[in-house]
């Protein structure tokens, strides 16, 4: 993700520096008076501000699995580094050891493994499929003479569109339903850019919805939340307010946070047993050493990257306070330092199979970061 965000850096100084001769599509924009009011479907709560308490309503009454506990996973952004985690549950489905999650949250790359994650092992073939697809679009094109001319993005965003379809068809998302009404609940991240505001979608709400397009609407947020900004184009999504239509721009949700932090805490859980928090955290925390040239461009590329990482760690704390302050036992994995690190952007078949085997490895052992 650090690397996609050093793209993203090239991107953005691109963009400014040119004539900015193209023209951007009106848009019908959502009021500032009306902002907390546009809704997608008329009476139906579908999505939470990320950063208001009003969320916790929801999932603080999530009842309690078989075993007595609630477990929540939470997975992380992480671009390419996705690999890691799709790896990991494949790993840790074969250890025996795996649960079956009340509550799964999901940001960028991980909102494209969460769908999966929630439904069970019985889907784990299809998380290869992102693994697959990571690996098939490693390396795209990136049409730079578009960028200097004012387009929003270096990058077409189709073939993430494409893996989203292969991996979230009708069938998962009636499956997402029924479990929605069995009382688990799958949250997906975005970033509201107008707003500047993160935003929690309720992806079981959707599927259970009487939108005709829920399934495109489910798509449309999964690819707005691997939408990282000036490298591929932000998602519209159509909102109404005050009998007036109007669009929103989504990007990224790591723009906000780099796990989905579940605003208002956790509440009290379960009485049978400690309820656990597991965090697939798609990246590396520690700091790691790197050369840096003395020039605009590698300072910039440097700073960004540095400034997510610690983005990143400040959430993972905040993510284990809150757990713990509700009496959850919190586990965390992520990518060692020492792994190599991919040489490009979007990695080769080569390095991303090594990372996808060592998350399989890594799940089947349980290998759990044992830093807060």
């Amino acid at each position: 993700m650090h690397k996609l965000f050093k793209l993203s850096v090239i991107a953005v100084l691109t963009i400014t520096l040119s004539a900015c001769s193209f023209m951007a599509p009106r848009r019908a924009i959502v009021p500032a008076a009306l902002a907390d009011v546009g809704t997608i479907e008329a009476g139906v709560t579908l999505r939470y501000w990320g950063d208001d308490e009003q969320f916790a309503s929801g999932h603080t009454k999530v009842k309690p699995g078989s075993d007595g506990r609630v477990d929540f996973l939470t997975l992380s952004g992480g671009g390419i580094n996705g690999a890691y985690g799709a790896g990991y549950l494949v790993g840790w489905s074969r250890s025996g050891q795996r649960p079956d999650f009340e509550v799964v949250t999901g940001i960028s790359v991980g909102a494209i493994i969460a769908p999966l994650a929630f439904l069970g092992p019985q889907y784990d073939e299809r998380l290869k499929v992102v693994f697959s697809s990571l690996t098939e679009a490693s390396n795209p094109a990136a049409d730079f003479i578009s960028a200097v001319l004012g387009a929003p993005s270096i990058m077409s965003n189709a073939p993430v569109l494409e893996a989203i379809r292969n991996v979230v068809d009708q069938q998962v998302l009636d499956a997402v339903g029924k479990a929605h009404r069995d009382g688990r609940r799958l949250y997906i991240g975005t970033t509201n850019l107008d707003a500047q505001r993160p935003v929690v979608w309720d992806i079981g709400a959707i599927a259970n919805s009487n939108l005709p397009n829920r399934l495109q609407l489910v798509h449309n947020i999964i690819l707005a939340s691997a939408a990282v900004p000036g490298v591929f184009p932000p998602v519209l999504v159509d909102v109404s307010a005050q009998g007036h239509q109007f669009n929103e721009l989504h990007v990224d949700g790591g723009v906000t946070q780099q796990v989905l932090l579940m605003p208002g805490g956790y509440g009290t859980r379960s009485k049978n047993g400690t309820s656990r928090l597991y965090v697939i955290f798609n990246g590396v925390v520690e700091p790691t050493r790197e050369t840096v040239q003395i020039s605009s461009l590698s300072l910039l590329g440097r700073a960004v990257p540095t400034m997510l990482k610690y983005l990143g760690r400040a959430n993972l704390s905040e993510l284990a306070s809150s757990a713990r302050a509700g009496g959850l036992s919190y586990r965390m994995t992520a990518i060692p330092a020492d792994f190599p690190e991919s040489s490009s952007v979007f990695g080769s078949p080569a390095w991303l199979a090594m990372l996808f085997d060592y998350g399989v490895a890594s799940g089947q052992a349980g290998a759990w970061y044992d830093r807060n």
